[in-house]
């Protein structure tokens, strides 16, 4: 009787239990899995989708990448060589948009910058002087003044030997009493280029350079040094420069 009151009580009331979160299965798990659902009769298919059904995929976050540059061609590349002794070459990654600078040319020179001017251009004994005289020691090397064409190179009467260039600027240029010339007409010349030495032929009392500007056309002298100073050259000795 006692038995039978036990089996005829009320039944406890259960709460209903909370499903467990699904679990992630790392490779040994499911193979755990796999192991127990062959044994237990389930069959492998079974398993596997028991293995399946508890198994999440979490998909790993890729991250995003915003200091990323492009990989530079070929032609973009500079070799620089690493000039450490003992150290090869190295490879840079600067794009080659390097320019060459522009090479400056030289327009005007002294034509003999070792002289001293002894005489200056304006009347003297009774007749312009048309030029500028610059002593130097005898065969001192003569530079053209500016780069042009050579239009004449001789004996010029009281000039002994000398040199006319024309640069091609509305200018000419006169170099007198030279003891030797070393330029032949229709030469081109550059500012700077020796044409003679100097001397002491023709009228002259001693060796110098008689140096001379023409404006246009040759005979039209101007005033040598001034010209010079508005050109970028002075030679000093004769008139105060303005400009």
């Amino acid at each position: 009787m006692q038995h039978r009151a036990r089996r005829n009580a009320p039944a406890r009331h259960r709460a209903p239990r909370t499903p467990a979160a699904p679990q992630v299965l790392g490779a040994r798990a499911r193979s755990a899995v796999l192991t127990a659902a062959v044994v237990a009769g389930v069959g492998v298919a079974g398993a596997a989708a028991a293995a399946t059904a508890t198994t999440t995929t979490v998909p790993t976050p890729v991250a995003e990448h915003t200091d990323l540059v492009p990989v530079p061609a070929d032609d973009d590349l500079a070799l620089e060589p690493d000039l450490t002794p003992g150290h090869a070459p190295t490879v840079s990654f600067a794009r080659v948009q390097r320019k060459e600078r522009p090479k400056s040319v030289v327009q005007w020179v002294n034509p003999l910058p070792e002289a001293s001017v002894t005489s200056c251009f304006g009347p003297r004994w009774g007749r312009l002087h048309a030029g500028v005289d610059l002593a130097a020691p005898d065969g001192t090397p003569i530079r053209a003044a500016g780069a042009g064409v050579v239009v004449a190179a001789g004996p010029a009467e009281g000039y002994g030997n000398a040199v006319l260039i024309d640069h091609g600027n509305g200018y000419l240029t006169h170099y007198g009493h030279m003891s030797a010339i070393a330029v032949t007409v229709g030469q081109k010349v550059t500012a700077g280029e020796q044409i003679g030495n100097e001397g002491s032929t023709g009228h002259s009392t001693g060796p110098h350079l008689h140096f001379e500007v023409h404006a246009g056309l040759y005979k039209n002298p101007i005033e040598p040094t001034q010209w010079m100073h508005e050109h970028g050259v002075d030679i000093p000795g004769c008139v105060t420069f303005t400009g």
